[in-house]
């Protein structure tokens, strides 16, 4: 990966979720495994097990591995980045208090996004991400009467936050749109950030009125303050972009807020049309790895890895044709409408390609996958005699647009040798 050589390494711990390896031999092996793995990485420390615990392991420089994932899947935002930079390094090398940013700009412009990129930055397990936890709050929060505040707060929040910090005390923890609560809630979480006493607890769950350090946690809450984009601008400065979140901060939950302060506000500004335009070529480049995993996924041999070496073809102006579709509402939604057109419109073409790929695209040869270094194959719990046979399939997938715009894919067939590209018939041959 780039920047990034280290290997990925799955560790379920001896009473965690794969049971413990038979006999003292094991056992050994187990604890030596962990200890090296452990020298490897800053891990979080479990309460129960110590050593033999599980842990979430973790990026060893966690900065550089985040800016590498910003320069391939991130656009836009470029003052925010400067800022979430530098609390970001602060946080991960000196901080020993919880760090808090707010995140605060219109909908679809990337605080969620960029927030899930920290955790993949800092944690090398990535499916699920075991130290990331996101909350999403809702409109019925202002519905809640002020009698059922503390309970809600309790059941919705800290119940979560304790069961994920007493997993993994170094979490990434996001609360999305914040702008649902008042200033009753938000006085109620205060105590969540303390830099002087950072511990939470909640009266119910596995946890009970046990106290949890939030002090290694990293915080991001998001909102949408200026929910009918009027007071924002692509143009602003930073410090412009910072007074105004922080006026709409102030009047939403007092001048006193923590979420109103400078030092913790995130302005993200509007995209402008050149930033979105590179979002769906994203996608577009995106959407030949999501062929190659369905293509596994939809597989019903067990035993065979489906290796596809082909590769996704379309016009250089489809990106174009994806952003004028949905131009009217990314000025009020911001990137989700590109994202919700490759969900319904383009992804099930892809599947359906996926399937034509499956039943009559053209095979390579078939081989074995070597097996991976004995260590780490303890460490995952898979034997070092697993071996998988891999089924090479060579075909080239086209997307692309009719007149009436709608879109199509096809698989390309061959018109001589299945062994390479040089049998793919042209466009205008199919």
């Amino acid at each position: 990966e780039d920047g990034d050589s280290s290997p990925r390494i799955m560790t379920p711990g001896l009473l965690g979720r794969s049971a413990a390896a038979p006999g003292a031999l094991s056992l050994v092996v187990w604890s030596l495994v962990s200890l090296e793995i452990r020298a490897q990485y800053r891990e979080c420390q479990y309460p129960i097990l110590g050593v033999f615990g599980e842990f979430c392991p973790r990026n060893p420089d966690p900065v550089r591995r985040w800016k590498a994932l910003v320069r391939e899947r991130f656009r836009g935002q470029e003052m925010a980045l400067q800022m979430v930079e530098r609390t970001f390094k602060v946080s991960t090398y000196l901080l020993e208090a919880p760090a808090m940013l707010h995140f605060s700009g219109p909908t679809g412009v990337g605080k969620s996004f960029l927030a899930k990129l920290l955790a993949e930055a800092v944690f090398a397990r990535h499916e699920p991400i075991c130290g990331f936890l996101e909350l999403r709050m809702s409109v019925s929060w202002r519905h809640t009467p002020k009698e059922k505040v503390a309970e809600t707060i309790e059941r919705e929040i800290l119940r979560p936050l304790v069961e994920q910090l007493a997993v993994c005390p170094a979490s990434i923890i996001v609360i999305d749109d914040i702008h649902f609560l008042n200033g009753q809630h938000v006085r109620e979480l205060r105590g969540i950030f303390d830099e002087t006493n950072p511990e939470i607890s909640c009266s119910t769950g596995t946890y009970k009125n046990k106290r949890w350090s939030t002090s290694k946690a990293f915080f991001i809450v998001t909102s949408d303050l200026d929910e009918k984009m009027a007071s924002l601008s692509t143009t602003m400065s930073s410090q412009e972009a910072t007074n105004v979140i922080r006026k709409l901060a102030q009047e939403k939950w007092g001048s006193k807020s923590l979420m109103a302060a400078p030092s913790h506000l995130v302005p993200f500004l509007p995209l402008d049309p050149d930033h979105l335009l590179k979002i769906a070529q994203d996608q577009l480049q995106g959407l030949e790895e999501k062929i190659a995993k369905m293509l596994n996924q939809l597989n019903s041999s067990p035993g065979i890895k489906i290796d596809w070496i082909g590769s996704l073809k379309h016009e250089s102006s489809l990106a174009s044709d994806i952003y004028e579709a949905v131009k009217e509402e990314t000025k009020i939604y911001g990137a989700r409408p590109i994202n919700d057109f490759m969900q319904m419109e383009v992804y099930p073409l892809a599947i359906d390609v996926s399937m034509e790929l499956l039943q009559n695209g053209s095979r390579g040869n078939t081989g074995k996958k070597s097996s991976l270094h004995w260590a780490r194959e303890m460490a995952t719990y898979v034997s070092p005699l697993d071996v998988r046979k891999t089924a090479t399939i060579v075909n080239n997938v086209e997307l692309w647009k009719d007149k009436s715009g709608k879109f199509h894919t096809r698989m390309e067939t061959f018109s001589g040798s299945s062994n390479g590209p040089r049998g793919v018939l042209r466009h205008d041959e199919l």
